[in-house]
C-alpha cells in the first residue's frame, strides 16, 4: 500500500487562483512528506476552471511537469462527475458534463494514471427506489465511458455512495458494487471504497471489504459521525468509524493499492498558515495506520 492523499486540500480561505490551485497543493502535500497523490478533476472541471477551458491539456501538461519536478506520483484519480435526473429522463446540459469526463480520460492517460474513479448514476431524484432500472440505466450510460478508458489504458474505479436524498442510492453496498462491475467483466473495472460514504450508509465495512476482495483497486479515507447525510470527511479517528476492523479487513486481503486520504476537514477551515503542519500530521496518521495494516498482517502470516 501506498499513502496517498487527494489534491482537494487547500483552506477555503487561500487566495490561490484556479489555475495554480493544485500546483500549490501538490507542493505543500510534498512538503508534508506525501510522495502519492489522487488528481481531483472533479473540483477543476467545473465552470471557469482549468479542465473547463480550451487551454486544458496545456494545463495538464503542466501538471506532469510539475510531479517529475516534485517526484510524485498519480496512481488514482477522481473523475469529474455530475449528479444526473435520470427519473425524469432530461439529463441537463450533458454534452458540456460528459466533454468534462471525456477529458478526465484523456488527461488520467497523459499522467500515467492507473485508476480514475467516477460515481454510478444513482437515480436519488426518482420518488422510490428501483434497483433493476436504475442497473439497466447504469451499465447501459458507463460501458461508452468504460469502453472510452480501456482505449486510453486506464482503469475505472466506481465508488460506493449514500443515501443523501429520500431514499437509497445505487451502489450504496459492497453487493450492488459487485453486481454492477460484473457487467463489464474483461475490461478494467474496479471499486473504490470510499470509508465515510459507507459509514453514512451503515454499511459493515470490514464485511464488505472483505467482499470485495481483489476487485478494490482505490480507497477514498476519511472519518464521519455516521449520520444520514453526514459525509463530513473528517480525519481519521475524528469520527466513529471502526478503524481497527477496516485495517484487519485491508490486512485479511491483502490491499495492495492506494490508501488515499479524501479528508479535507478540518484542513479547508484552517487558516492557509497551517495547512501544511496539518497535512504532516495527516501524514503520520496515515503512516500509523498502514503500520497497523503490517502488524495485523504479520500476525497472520
Amino acid at each position: 500500500m501506498r499513502i496517498s492523499t487527494t489534491t482537494a486540500i487547500l483552506s477555503n480561505k487561500d487566495l490561490v487562483s484556479p489555475e495554480e490551485n493544485i500546483f500549490h497543493s501538490m507542493r505543500l502535500c510534498v512538503e508534508a512528506g506525501f510522495e502519492h497523490l489522487d488528481l481531483h478533476f472533479g473540483v477543476q472541471g467545473r465552470n471557469g476552471l482549468p479542465l473547463a477551458t480550451d487551454d486544458w491539456e496545456r494545463w495538464v501538461d503542466r501538471i506532469g511537469e510539475e510531479a517529475e519536478r516534485l517526484h510524485v506520483t498519480f496512481y488514482q484519480a477522481h473523475s469529474f462527475h455530475y449528479r444526473t435526473r435520470e427519473s425524469t429522463g432530461d439529463l441537463p446540459d450533458r454534452p458540456f458534463y460528459e466533454e468534462r469526463m471525456r477529458r478526465s480520460v484523456l488527461a488520467a492517460e497523459r499522467l500515467g494514471v492507473k485508476w480514475l474513479v467516477q460515481h454510478p448514476s444513482d437515480f436519488n431524484a426518482a420518488p422510490t427506489y428501483d434497483f433493476e432500472r436504475t442497473r439497466r440505466f447504469n451499465i447501459e450510460y458507463w460501458t461508452p465511458f468504460v469502453e472510452l478508458a480501456e482505449k486510453h489504458h486506464v482503469g475505472v474505479a466506481f465508488e460506493n455512495l449514500y443515501m443523501s436524498g429520500h431514499h437509497q442510492r445505487y451502489c450504496s453496498t459492497a453487493e450492488e458494487l459487485l453486481d454492477f462491475i460484473s457487467a463489464f467483466e474483461g475490461a478494467p473495472v474496479g471499486v473504490c471504497w470510499d470509508t465515510g460514504h459507507a459509514a453514512v450508509a451503515q454499511q459493515d465495512e470490514p464485511a464488505s471489504i472483505r467482499m470485495l476482495g481483489d476487485r478494490m483497486k482505490a480507497m477514498h479515507i476519511h472519518d464521519n459521525h455516521r449520520q444520514p447525510k453526514g459525509d463530513e470527511h473528517l480525519t481519521p479517528y475524528m469520527g466513529t468509524l471502526d478503524w481497527d476492523g477496516i485495517l484487519q479487513a485491508l490486512a485479511d486481503i491483502d490491499y495492495q493499492h492506494n490508501f488515499s486520504f479524501e479528508a479535507k476537514h478540518p484542513g479547508q477551515e484552517l487558516p492557509p498558515s497551517l495547512t501544511l503542519a496539518w497535512l504532516k500530521y495527516l501524514r503520520a496518521i496515515g503512516q500509523d495506520l498502514l503500520d497497523t495494516v503490517e502488524r495485523k498482517k504479520a500476525l497472520h502470516a
